[in-house]
């Protein structure tokens, strides 16, 4: 239970986005590439919920993840900040979600 709470609940979502934008700002590519690994399981979670918009999020997330860390890799960080920006969206749309229901 604990073990799948990691992988595809809050700390996965706010833990990957963290890492990642570190890895921006610091210029840091396999920073971002773990933070890809840390959204996958979350990815996963998307591309099993019913509207068709949370799949094309599932399928996106980590490949925007590795597309800035090509980006960083480049030296292009503007631009590898905005490929994280769907993350962000999503986490705050699941926090707004779950605040609403208490």
């Amino acid at each position: 239970m604990l073990i799948s709470q990691i992988l595809f609940g809050w700390p996965a979502i706010l833990g990957s986005l963290l890492i990642s934008q570190v890895g921006v700002i610091l210029g840091r590519p396999k920073w971002i590439l773990i933070g890809a690994m840390l959204i996958t399981g979350f990815a996963l979670y998307l591309i099993a919920l019913p509207p068709a918009i949370f799949k094309l999020f599932g399928f996106s997330l980590p490949l925007l993840h590795l597309a800035a860390m090509f980006l960083v890799y480049r030296e292009v960080r503007w631009a590898a900040e905005l490929l994280l920006l769907p993350h962000l969206a999503i986490a705050i749309y699941f926090g707004a979600v779950v605040l609403m229901q208490g």
